[in-house]
């Protein structure tokens, strides 16, 4: 049989893998199919063997095909060929082979010496493309317009394919950049250690019990316990290295969306800013523990404030930055850091934020980049008796908190009793107070603000770890961990709808908790 008297290091085989990188070294994506197309390699060749119609190295290269692209079965990897039959010639096939000319090649042609080269060369070529920062195949998440519409029936298991696809290509991407403190000795993969955070974010669960139930779920994945865990995410430097981290990751996600054209740069879009706490129950003194209005038997919190696009569909977290107390008395210095992150990105069209900022700094920090703002105004003492004297609805041009100027909308809202109460707010755009629609219009516009209190649910609820550690770094990690995770699922379910259906629609195609279990089991799928 081919390889049983071949003496072809791995060495040999890894330079022969670089040169092939090379070819691509002004590309930063690239196909799978192009580069095994252009990979040569000693192992394909001048093997006399029983002929299945096809040569030893179109097959050859179609299993690492079928490694690299995580297809389980030869069935589907025959289905997908005929799907694609530019990827089916780039591997050197004329017509597609089925699955029983594949299976007899797997099973009686390669001997297990070169079935364990074929392993070595699929992860070479992965390591190796991670080290030069290519993403393989990020062609898969082109958007597509449908040819035709597809039947109900199949629909499902599309969804499912393609999310599966997405998921292992995000999971490629994403896990370079997470640092988790491990050392060339330690027993487990990184991999390892970020299966059992989805899963514990995914079930609200402790790393003790959380890693009980991954077990049992996956008894032969291996899962490293939960003091291993922790022992890591306890070993950074500092705060400031466990957010440079995922501001990196951020970046990576951006870049994804940026790359696939999600976000169309001539266009403006709406963004939210605001905090979101998670509260704390130890010693007020404690590092990066603030301050907060007593709730659920606490006045202390780790905070964090984020800014958001809250576009239907695409409600992505352009950035998440902790709070310390200082930074919660100087909120315009976060405004004007998250606005300035998010300038850099996209055009901002306006910026909706809660009563929280109705304060001087923060409103002359949102007019510092020209950028149109509105919030619910503060009841404050004078704004108390600008309501009673003035009729709703009415527009306040020019009114003075400190030293900048604003305008006040007031306007009337009834109640589902009947009751009628006065609202207002803050805005430096100018309203017409005689449109009737004016009440309307103003509540569905600052209703937009409400994406990022939907986005918080859900990274709470479904990505987001418990623990009572009073280590700040676990706390950073989980809770930017949470962000990272919801930004994945937006990305996964936008490319899903243009994938299957060319537009995107409010609803979502897969939920956050499928997508997840999607992320922490895609390893043993193949």
């Amino acid at each position: 049989m081919p390889g049983s008297k071949r003496n072809i290091s791995k060495k040999h085989i890894t330079n022969e893998i670089y040169k092939t990188f090379e070819l691509f070294k002004n590309e930063k994506d690239i196909r799978i199919a192009d580069f095994l197309n252009r990979y040569e390699s000693a192992l394909f060749y001048d093997h006399k063997y029983r002929k299945i119609k096809f040569s030893y190295a179109s097959l050859f290269k179609l299993i690492l095909y079928q490694k690299l692209k995580g297809i389980k079965f030869h069935t589907k990897l025959t289905k997908y060929l005929r799907r694609n039959p530019a990827i089916k010639f780039k591997l050197g096939f004329d017509k597609t082979p089925d699955r029983t000319q594949i299976g007899y090649f797997v099973n009686h042609i390669l001997d297990e010496q070169t079935k364990e080269l074929l392993e070595f060369i699929a992860t070479r070529i992965e390591e190796i493309s991670e080290k030069f920062g290519i993403l393989l195949d990020v062609k898969t998440l082109e958007p597509e317009k449908p040819k035709k519409k597809t039947k109900e029936r199949n629909q499902y298991y599309q969804k499912r394919d393609k999310a599966r696809e997405i998921a292992r290509l995000f999971k490629k991407r994403f896990a370079p950049f997470i640092n988790l403190n491990l050392k060339n000795n330690t027993l487990y993969k990184k991999n390892q250690f970020i299966d059992l955070l989805i899963h514990i974010g995914q079930t609200r669960d402790f790393a003790e019990n959380g890693n009980k139930t991954f077990k049992e779920l996956r008894p032969f994945a291996g899962c490293p316990d939960a003091d291993t865990l922790l022992y890591h995410l306890k070993k950074y430097p500092g705060h400031k290295d466990v957010h440079r981290m995922f501001a990196t990751l951020f970046e990576v996600v951006w870049d994804m969306t940026r790359k696939n054209n999600l976000f169309d740069m001539r266009k403006r879009y709406d963004v939210a800013i605001d905090f979101t706490e998670w509260y704390f129950y130890g010693d007020k003194s404690s590092f990066m523990v603030v301050g907060k209005e007593p709730d659920r038997g606490t006045a202390k919190c780790y905070k964090f404030i984020t800014i958001n696009i809250v576009e239907a569909g695409k409600r992505f977290t352009l950035l998440a930055l902790p709070v310390s107390a200082l930074d919660n008395i100087n909120k315009d210095k976060l405004i004007r850091k998250l606005l300035g992150y998010a300038l850099d990105r996209i055009k901002i069209k306006q910026v909706f934020v809660d009563r929280g900022f109705f304060d001087s700094k923060s409103i002359r920090a949102i007019e510092h980049f020209h950028l149109k703002y509105l919030m619910p105004g503060v009841k404050q003492y004078n704004v108390r008796q600008l309501l009673k004297v003035t009729p709703a609805p009415s527009v306040i041009t020019g009114f003075i908190l400190k030293d900048v100027k604003l305008n006040l909308v007031i306007l009337e809202e009834e109640l589902k009793d009947g009751k009628k109460v006065k609202r207002v707010f803050a805005t430096n755009e100018e309203y017409d107070e005689k449109d009737v629609d004016l009440l309307e219009y103003l509540f569905d516009l600052y209703g937009k603000r409400w994406g990022i209190e939907t986005s918080y649910r859900v990274k709470k609820h479904s990505y987001l770890p418990k623990t009572t550690s009073k280590n700040y770094y676990i706390r950073l990690f989980y809770f930017m961990f949470s962000f990272l995770l919801y930004n994945l699922w937006i990305l996964a379910d936008v490319l899903l709808w243009l994938a299957l259906y060319g537009k995107v629609e409010e609803y979502h195609l897969i939920t956050s908790k499928l997508f997840g279990t999607m992320l922490y089991t895609i390893d043993s799928e193949g």
